[in-house]
């Protein structure tokens, strides 16, 4: 009696899910009313001012106290070619030292071999600069425990940047709008959604003919990965420029 009793709870439940569903997508739905979707877009290219540094400290050893002092001696000797850099203290983060054991598989054996302690340290810098970037990989020590990634350059008006795209997309939108409902005989009428993502509707492009490109994040510049030790030549670098897109979906009402 109980278990029948659950499979008529489970069948509530899963019908209740799909009316709840069915409300979701009708709520989406205009009704009768004739309506026009659309999809308005504006781009920004701007030049980037944050240029990041990620630098891992890494050894593997037997030796506990030598791993431990090598890796520590050259997070001190990379803070104070920062220290001496005047770094912000906001664009610094020094993580702990990380140990982990590390084990190999041995096939003869057929078991895991510990092949000693990982020590790990990860040092994180942001220069606002690209000259202080390159100068500041030109200061690290030049040991094969010391790998560096530069990872994307970006800028510190992202925001502001997309707030003013925006506008400008809304705009786009409304206007690829108004000569679609004229083209027909109609007028925009009440906005009746407006998002940044799409709804599950066909939307009418705004803008150039070509397809939009989003960047969730900025387009990476130059990438500098080396690994094992530093680069015995000088790195070069450029800052390049950063394309930003905004995009909006708006549909309006259509009247006489």
């Amino acid at each position: 009696m109980d278990l029948q009793g659950g499979r008529v709870m489970k069948r509530i439940v899963f019908v209740s899910m799909l009316l709840l569903a069915t409300v979701n997508v009708q709520a989406q739905s205009i009704g009768g009313s004739p309506f026009i979707a659309v999809h308005g877009k504006a781009k920004a290219e701007v030049v980037p001012d944050v240029f990041p540094l990620e630098i891992t400290l890494k050894d593997t050893s037997l030796d506990a106290a030598r791993s431990q002092a090598l890796i520590e001696g050259h997070a001190q000797s990379i803070l104070r070619a920062v220290k001496q850099m005047k770094l912000p203290d906001a664009d610094v983060t020094v993580s702990n030292l990380s140990i982990s054991p590390e084990y190999r598989y041995d096939r003869e054996a057929e078991k895991q071999v510990f092949v000693g302690n990982v020590y790990q340290r990860r040092i994180k810098l942001r220069f606002h600069k690209l000259p202080d970037l390159a100068k500041m990989i030109e200061a690290l020590p030049d040991a094969k425990e010391v790998q560096i990634n530069t990872g994307e350059f970006e800028t510190s008006r992202a925001d502001d940047v997309r707030r003013s795209l925006m506008a400008k997309a809304v705009e786009d939108a409304k206007s690829t709008g108004q000569v679609m409902a004229k083209a027909v005989g109609k007028r925009l009428g009440d906005v009746h959604n407006v998002s940044n993502q799409g709804f599950n509707v066909r939307y009418v492009e705004g803008g150039d003919d070509g397809a939009p490109v989003v960047f969730d994040t900025p387009r990476a510049i130059d990438v500098v990965s080396v690994s094992g030790s530093r680069a015995s030549a000088p790195v070069a670098l450029r800052e390049g420029r950063i394309e930003l897109q905004q995009d909006v979906y708006i549909i309006y009402t259509l009247v006489d």
